[in-house]
């Protein structure tokens, strides 16, 4: 059972999101993966899942718990802002795998049609 617990909370109206420090005690277990943890705090935070985002998650050495950042947005309109290696890194681990394979061959089309038009 994963207990997740407020550090430090900060409002930035200008982005229309909450920057949120969090810490998550994992006893007995793994440390959770970034989906696990966006879905630990959309909990905490009483928002939907697709408007929190977990920039980082790191395990504290020694302790059975992790400290994490995330920004949970006021709409999830609002967190479209969110750079793409955001939000591909906080899907689920199957959907995180196609939508890398996704954009890898979206890549080497742009690569291809690039050096296609040079001689």
């Amino acid at each position: 059972m994963m207990e997740i617990r407020i550090i430090k909370e900060t409002e930035n109206p200008l982005l229309k999101r909450r920057e949120i420090v969090f810490e998550i005690q994992h006893p007995k277990g793994r440390t959770p993966t970034i989906a696990e943890a966006r879905e630990a705090v959309s909990a905490l935070k009483k928002t939907p899942v697709e408007a929190v985002y977990v920039r980082n998650l790191k395990s504290v050495s020694g302790r059975q718990s992790s400290i994490g950042e995330a920004h949970v947005y006021f709409s999830t309109e609002d967190a479209r802002i969110e750079p793409m290696h955001v939000r591909v890194a906080n899907l689920p681990p199957d959907e995180k795998k196609r939508r890398k394979e996704e954009l890898k061959k979206m890549r080497m089309e742009m690569k291809a049609k690039a050096a296609g038009g040079k001689k």
